[in-house]
């Protein structure tokens, strides 16, 4: 630590305490971070990307039916281009479809998408799954 007398500038023999901790904390926080990056290196497995879709909210529109949905995936795998397709089939007649694509869905994560049809889904059957997706 520098010091000031008269005009003159003069190093200390021994360091302030609070250098000492500011030292301390740093390497702690360098040895956390490489640890982390060590155990999600230890604990990846490559696999297949595996979702989970579960349906939020049905929310009525001027013409249309707008259905919210939140999108898992599961696994460690990120996927990109993941083609969301739902399918209504209400009272035997012909069905109706949206589908919705996402950019990517990274590993362990999740995404919100929303799906529009004519039709109340409420009244219906609803299905709503993945279609596809490409490996970055």
């Amino acid at each position: 630590m520098t010091t000031s007398k008269n005009g003159k500038h003069t190093e200390s023999a021994e360091p302030h305490w609070v250098e000492w901790l500011t030292g301390a904390f740093c390497t702690l926080l360098v040895a956390a971070m490489i640890g982390w990056i060590g155990y999600d290196i230890h604990r990846y497995q490559p696999e297949k990307a595996r979702f989970e879709i579960d349906v939020t909210g049905v929310e009525g529109q001027p013409g249309q039916y707008r259905v919210t949905f939140n999108i898992r995936n599961l696994s460690m795998t990120t996927a990109a281009q993941v083609k969301v397709l739902g399918d209504l089939q209400q009272d035997g007649a012909a069905s109706e479809n949206a589908d919705v694509t996402f950019d990517y869905v990274a590993s362990e994560s999740k995404d919100a998408g929303t799906l529009f049809f004519r039709n109340d889904p409420r009244r219906g059957t609803l299905s709503i799954n993945v279609a596809g997706y490409t490996e970055p």
